[in-house]
């Protein structure tokens, strides 16, 4: 029996990259994985390939949208019972120089990369506090690391 059987593990940004990769081996390590992206049609490509499609559920959510998290998240409790593990990988970036990129692009990252996963994590949080346990993953870029051309 693998460590992550049954266990039910939502993923933000699951349609591409970190997100794809980690839905996939969370699949293959027997879990229950509920994939997220603003795009649900990638989600489909990857339900397509999986050995274990059953046990892969897609869900359109947009992180700038966090009015509608606690329903969502309440709608997902009461489907799966639970939430073991959150995987705050979704994000957006913007490739262009600071001075040239509008004051309410910047608005927007921090909007979806920082108050969006900080809302889905605060209606995940009182569902596994009642459970007694759960596991909270974040994932970020690697930009915030390096110094890079203004």
């Amino acid at each position: 029996m693998n460590l992550y059987t049954n266990k039910v593990v939502l993923i933000t940004g699951a349609s591409s990259g970190i997100g794809k990769a980690l839905a996939q081996l969370f699949i293959q390590q027997g879990a229950i994985v509920i994939a997220t992206a603003r795009n649900t049609t990638e989600l489909e490509k990857t339900r397509a390939e999986l050995k274990h499609p059953n046990k892969y559920y897609v869900m359109a959510l947009d992180l700038e949208k966090s009015e509608n998290f606690n329903e969502v998240i309440t709608n997902l409790i009461a489907k799966h019972q639970r939430i073991d593990v959150l995987i705050n990988n979704g994000g957006i970036s913007q490739r262009s120089n600071t001075i040239d990129t509008p004051l309410e692009i910047d608005r927007k990252i921090m909007e979806v990369n920082y108050f969006g996963n900080i809302a889905l994590t605060k209606a995940v949080l009182p569902y596994m506090r009642k459970q007694g346990k759960g596991t909270i993953i974040v994932i970020s870029s690697i930009a915030g690391k390096f110094g890079f051309y203004l």
